[in-house]
C-alpha cells in the first residue's frame, strides 16, 4: 500500500517557478521549474527537460530529463534522459543513461557484479564475477 502512495506525484513544481531552499517530498515530485537547494523524496523524482536542480537529490527512484548540478542518490533505479545534463556523485542500485545524456561524476552502483577485470582503489585486482555487495566499485564517467 505504501508503494502506490509514493508512486502517485503529490507535488508539481511549474516551468516559471523558482524554489530556494531544501524540499523534503513525501510521494513523488515533478519538477519543471528551478530548485535551489536539496531535495529528498520518499517516492521517485522526475525533471523535464527544461528544469533545473542545484543540490543534493536523494529519492527512491528518479527520472532526470532536466539539467542537476549536485549528487543523486536513490535506492532503486535513476534514468538519465536523453536532455539530461548532470554534474555530480550518482549512487544507485540501477543505472540507465540514454543516449545524448550528458554526465560527468563518479557513479557507485550497490549490489553490482562486475564481470570484466577491474583494479580497486588500492591497485588489486577485481575477479571476474565478483559479487560487490559488501564491497563499491567507482566507475568514472564523461558522456
Amino acid at each position: 500500500m505504501a508503494r502506490e502512495e509514493n508512486s502517485q506525484t503529490n507535488t508539481i513544481v511549474g516551468p516559471n517557478t523558482v524554489i530556494q531552499g531544501n524540499l523534503d517530498i513525501k510521494g513523488s515530485l515533478l519538477i519543471y521549474g528551478t530548485v535551489l537547494g536539496d531535495v529528498h523524496c520518499n517516492g521517485q523524482v522526475r525533471t523535464a527537460k527544461d528544469s533545473m536542480i542545484k543540490g543534493a537529490v536523494v529519492a527512491q527512484e528518479a527520472v532526470i530529463d532536466g539539467e542537476l548540478d549536485g549528487s543523486l542518490t536513490t535506492k532503486g533505479r535513476a534514468t538519465l534522459g536523453s536532455s539530461a545534463c548532470m554534474i555530480g556523485d550518482l549512487r544507485a542500485e540501477l543505472l540507465v543513461i540514454e543516449e545524448g545524456a550528458q554526465y560527468s561524476g563518479k557513479c557507485k552502483m550497490q549490489g553490482a557484479k562486475i564481470k570484466a577485470t577491474a583494479e580497486r582503489k588500492d591497485g588489486s585486482p577485481v575477479s571476474e564475477s565478483s559479487d560487490q555487495k559488501d564491497e563499491e566499485i567507482e566507475v568514472e564517467a564523461d558522456t
